[in-house]
């Protein structure tokens, strides 16, 4: 029988996608919806709340790091099919046991790759979830066979005439054991020893079950077809009404449930189970257009005035204008498009929520309403409302900003666009701006930037002047760098800010202390339970060496309050030690390091938080570094989203980094680092940036998330729901972005100026500048990222064994030039410490060189110069497709173009009938071309648009201003090429 080489996707109004087919050979038939969590594809697979639907992920690489039956949500796949761009083939991470493809086959889930998922996105938020079905075909399909499948999909039952609870449920009642995994397990809970909690099955998620087994409640399933009669001759001291598929409208007998235990035993609902309880009181449901699917949903708790970050899969809602008046009322909000999603009850211990508060996919943000229903079980009595406020101080007049001075190794051009976009977002606050900086090559210290700008030396001297002569009320430290916060904290240790009555805003001289102060920083970890390494903070040479006669070698080193890694290092020998600690002792304004267990050949994993002053909180994006843990952050080859992280692993640091930034008591943003074992999952935090950092700006290009601008607005007292999305134009700050697309970061080293020089890398920075490509994949978006740094890659000559077996500026070229000669992918894994993840998706680049058709190498993000060279024939020139950047995944329509390019059936940049010209950026920073060209590209744009000329500009580095995304009428982030 031929093999099956193509897949279909054919929708009811006739959209078809053709693709390459994965999972099992059968037909799949469902309504299409699409989920724009990032992590979490088994869980999704496994959620009984998918039944009937096949789910398109918008996140473009699954499967990456594989599958294990730990991870299901219930016994086994409910979605119909899947639809991906991308399934990895291997997976990499410690507790795989099988990959996506193995397992779809095994569940005969079918599936489609290899094709626009961002296109299908599009199409479903215009149209609304569609019929559809999938088929395996044995060649591309003829028009007359696409039409016969798009009939065929027209035949597929709609959900509301399907029983699809009684598919789900258990058939009989069940007693559940298992706790939460010790990656998902909270600080605090509340005990429900001895208490008897009754859930019925709509078609439950395992973590709602593992989650009030956690607590200590006996945990009893029952069916759904469950009366009140057996709820009450079980002797049940709470109710838990369970998520589940379909439409609530046809569940008549847990509607009768629900009435009669009202009142009679503390209920929640989940979900469905939120719906059957709005029925229940009197209220209707209907269709939300597409549904909710994902992992970053914030809703507004109406009774505390938090923000929460939610899982969400569902089709229906509560219709709030159809409550009865009474004591039922709506208690949560969904901030997207206002539906409700949590009712409450004024008398009786009751309450739902429309979303997920166990995750998985998600995150744990809420489990404590597990607590708050113990608490309600306990008591008998309604929840007790607790309307959270903001501390709330009076709005500035005036605000100081610091800027970050010259350019220098490990402080560049990003802190020139931290301090441009808080400046312009506190004048849209109607609030004065000072600013102080010594750097005259920077956006920032243009007249119209500030409304005054001081060109002075950063020094407590200077700003004491003009703090003098300004009278500011307040100053922000955070954007400036490390520069910034040290002068912030000599200004408070001089006396000067008490002397003139200036507060400080986004961290306080104490969360600074906390953060940059070793000690203080390794008690404030120890003290909410976090993880740090073995370590030692030391004062003299002395204390150094006796940490190490008694932990021995190897070490890392870490001065405080220094940039960049500056004075720090690896130690491996007594020699090493004697000079990196000497040298950091130096470093140190405060003569302290941190002497730290050497976790080398861990993944360094760092998340970008943010924080407001209502306590809200949410991360905007995580990275994954390429090397392991030895190498600084921004010395290392950089990937956002992380891409071996299971959706566990991924909430577990997430939950870290947030219990993190509320320790410290920022109000705005900061930078969290992770090291965390392949092999096992545990983590230690290792590091805490409470500002604006090179991180920072990454995440803002990656995501599309302005961070420094809203951490300027957050400082002076603005609630993140109350800041709009400037992207979207129609979403709030209180979100986290979900990608549809793959981001990769390459440092620009100096070692092209300087041959002699050293070029091992560690913890202190030696790169000067970054670039930055976004593509559909990783191979792809690595390319374009080699394409951006404009350096001619090393002959193989000079690539010898130790520039894989060391970290060094040329490992990268050093794996693909072993692997065009034969090397075995494992070996050069164990070799380097870099995820084998990593590395096969390098082996793929080396096969497609060899192999690939011309479409394969473009959608590889090769140029077409790059083709010709590898093929020695010239290339007939096309125009790929291009990608909006728009923070959600295309799950709402955006209004800002900053786009990219990749080779797909779909582009969103449209033609424009206007007078154009194109600005072109300067790439990366490196010696002998700074900021200085950043400042003229802006210009440029600028005086374009005050001619009523559209500015359209082109760059490839993430720390700029000129790639800010309204500097320009349009912004292409992309190498800096013919191509």
């Amino acid at each position: 029988m031929p093999a099956k080489t193509h897949a279909v996707l054919v929708l009811e109004d006739g959209r078809a996608f053709v693709g390459a087919p994965l999972g099992a050979d059968l037909v799949g038939e469902g309504e299409v919806v699409f989920n724009t969590a990032m992590t979490g594809y088994q869980e999704v697979l496994t959620d009984p709340s998918y039944a009937g639907q096949m789910v398109c992920m918008t996140y473009p690489l699954q499967g990456n790091y594989g599958v294990r039956d730990a991870d299901a949500e219930s016994a086994r796949p409910w979605a119909r099919a899947l639809v991906v761009r991308s399934a990895c083939p291997a997976p990499s991470h410690h507790s795989s046991d099988a990959s996506l493809h193995e397992y779809l086959r095994r569940w005969n889930v079918p599936a489609i790759s290899e094709i626009d998922t961002r296109a299908l996105t599009r199409h479903i938020r215009t149209h609304g979830a569609l019929r559809a079905v999938l088929v395996h075909e044995v060649g591309a399909p003829s028009r007359s066979r696409l039409a016969e499948l798009a009939t065929a999909a027209r035949r597929v039952t709609p959900l509301a005439e399907q029983d699809l609870v009684a598919q789900t449920s258990r058939t009989g009642r069940e007693e559940w054991l298992e706790p939460l995994p010790p990656e998902l397990r909270t600080r605090r809970r509340s005990d429900g020893e001895g208490l008897l909690v009754a859930v019925v099955d709509y078609g439950v998620k395992s973590n709602i079950l593992r989650s009030l087994r956690e607590r200590g409640c006996k945990v009893v399933v029952l069916p759904h077809t469950a009366t009140w009669s057996e709820v009450r001759a079980l002797g049940a001291d709470g109710l838990v009404l369970s998520n589940g598929p379909g439409d609530p409208a046809v569940l008549d007998g847990p509607v009768e449930l629900a009435r009669e235990a009202l009142g009679s035993v503390p209920l929640f609902g989940i979900c469905l189970g939120h719906q059957i309880l709005g029925r229940a009181a009197g209220a209707t449901t209907s269709r939300l257009p597409y549904g909710h699917h994902g992992a970053n949903h914030p809703v507004k708790d109406l009774d505390t005035g938090r923000v929460h970050i939610t899982s969400q899969n569902h089709e229906f809602q509560v219709d709030a204008a159809s409550i009865p008046a009474g004591d039922l009322y709506v208690s949560q909000r969904n901030l997207n498009d206002g539906s409700v999603e949590g009712l409450g009850h004024r008398r009786l211990p009751a309450f739902s929520v429309q979303y997920h508060p166990e995750g998985c996919p998600g995150p744990q943000d809420n489990q404590h309403l597990y607590d708050r229903f113990i608490d309600m079980v306990r008591s008998r009595a309604p929840v007790v409302k607790a309307v959270a406020g903001m501390k709330e101080e009076p709005r500035p007049r005036k605000v100081l900003i610091l800027g970050s001075g010259p350019i220098v190794i490990g402080q560049a051009a990003e802190f020139d666009y931290a301090g441009t976009q808080a400046c312009k977002a506190l004048r849209e606050e109607g609030i004065e701006t000072v600013l102080v900086n010594s750097n005259p090559a920077t956006i920032m210290t243009d007249e119209e930037v500030a409304d005054r700008v001081y060109l002075e030396p950063l020094t407590v001297e200077a700003v004491e002047r003009i703090i003098a002569r300004e009278q500011p009320d307040a100053l922000l430290p955070t954007l400036g760098g490390q520069t910034g916060l040290n002068l912030a904290t000599d200004l408070a240790n001089a006396g000067v800010l008490e002397r003139y009555n200036v507060r400080l805003l986004g961290a306080t001289i104490d969360t600074i202390r906390k953060a940059e102060d070793r000690q203080a920083f390794k008690q404030m970890l120890e003290e909410i339970g976090e993880p740090v390494p073995t370590s030692r903070v030391c004062e003299s040479m002395e204390e150094a060496r006796e940490f190490a006669a008694a932990t021995g070698l190897p070490l890392v080193i870490r001065p405080a309050y220094t940039l960049g890694g500056t004075g720090g290092g690896f130690v491996t020998t007594e020699a090493d030690l004697e000079r990196v600690a000497a040298r950091g002792l130096a470093a140190s304004p405060i003569h302290q390091v941190l002497i730290e267990r050497s976790l080398w050949g861990w993944k360094e994993i760092e998340y970008e938080v943010m924080r407001d002053g209502a306590d809200t909180c949410i991360t905007v994006c995580n990275m994954e570094n390429l090397d392991p843990m030895g190498v600084h952050t921004g010395d290392s080859i950089v990937v956002a989203p992380a891409q071996t992280l299971s959706d566990r692993d991924h909430q577990m640091l997430r939950s870290s980094a947030i219990r993190i930034i509320r320790a410290l008591g920022i109000e705005g943003g900061c930078n969290v680092q992770f090291a965390l074992d392949p092999k096992s999952s545990q983590y230690y935090v290792i590091e805490v940036n409470p500002r604006v950092s090179r991180s920072s700006a990454l995440a803002s290009k990656a995501t599309g998330y302005p961070i420094a601008r809203v951490a300027a607005r957050v400082a002076v007292g603005r609630r993140l729901e109350e800041i709009r999305n400037e992207i979207t134009g129609r979403t709030f700050a209180a979100f986290e972005p979900a990608l549809d697309y793959c981001v990769v970061k390459i440092p620009r080293w100096p070692f092209d100026k300087f041959p002699a020089g050293d070029r091992r890398l560690g913890t202190q920075m030696a790169s000067t500048g970054e670039v930055m490509a976004i593509e559909r994949t990783f191979e792809a978006a690595l390319v374009k990222a080699i394409r951006s740094l404009e350096q001619k890659p090393p002959a193989a000559w000079e690539l010898g064994p130790e520039t894989i077996d060391q970290p060094n500026d040329r490992r990268l070229f050093a794996l693909l030039n072993a692997l065009r000669n034969g090397a075995d992918a494992a070996s050069l894994a164990e070799r380097s410490g870099i995820d084998r993840w990593f590395i096969d998706r390098l082996a793929n680049i080396t096969r497609l060189e060899v192999e690939g058709d011309l479409r394969e190498l473009r959608r590889a993000g090769f140029s077409d110069a790059m083709i010709t060279s590898l093929r020695g024939e010239t290339v007939e020139s096309a125009l790929p497709t291009y990608k909006l950047v728009d923070t959600c995944a295309g799950e709402f329509e955006a209004a800002t173009p900053y786009y990219y390019s990749c080779w797909e059936e779909e582009t969103e940049s449209r033609a424009v009938e206007a007078p154009t010209q194109l600005v072109i950026g300067s790439g990366p920073i490196r010696i002998g071309q700074g900021i200085e060209f950043d400042y003229c590209s802006v210009h440029a744009a600028w005086a374009l648009r005050d001619a009523n000329v559209r500015a359209v500009l082109v760059n490839s580095n993430p720390e700029t201003v000129s790639t800010d995304f309204d500097t320009s009428d349009r912004l292409y982030f992309e190498p800096l090429d013919l191509d």
